[in-house]
């Protein structure tokens, strides 16, 4: 069975992801944080195949929390979302190690085609993206 970790302050945007998950993908078991300490202990005492990561936790920074997870278990596949503008964060979480990009606006659409392509391996990147599917920018050169 597969295993994911939502990570998001809002319970009710929890619950909408996870709805849109069980209606399209079987055998999935998930679990929540909505904080990046709850995040790091999740991580810490269960394995988890996929963690979905929202960049505004109730106590700060997602994108600080991705960095602590990628020195903790820096294998997982970290699916980013986020209310802001792909091209505002896009480049920087990719670079941090995550995995994919979604913005919560288009989240239906794009968070069953997001995670397809991560069971499968690869990286999401959104119609809206910057970067190529080699991890290349077309705004700037990768550092």
């Amino acid at each position: 069975m597969t295993r994911i970790l939502i990570a998001d302050g809002n319970r009710l945007f929890r619950e909408k992801m996870k709805q849109i998950i069980a209606d399209n993908f079987d055998s999935l078991l998930t679990s929540e944080a909505s904080n990046g300490h709850e995040v790091l202990d999740e991580l810490t005492r269960h394995a988890f195949d996929l963690l979905i990561l929202d960049l505004e936790l109730l106590d700060g920074n997602g994108f600080n929390v991705l960095k602590k997870i990628m020195v903790i278990t820096p294998d997982i596949p970290v699916l980013i979302i986020s209310m802001f503008p792909v091209e505002q964060y896009e480049e920087s979480v990719f670079r941090a190690g995550a995995y994919g990009y979604v913005s919560k606006v288009n989240l239906a659409k794009e968070l069953i085609v997001a995670l397809q392509k991560i069971f499968r391996g690869q990286k999401y990147f959104s119609s809206r993206s910057t970067i190529t599917s080699r991890g290349e920018s077309s705004l700037s050169a990768w550092k």
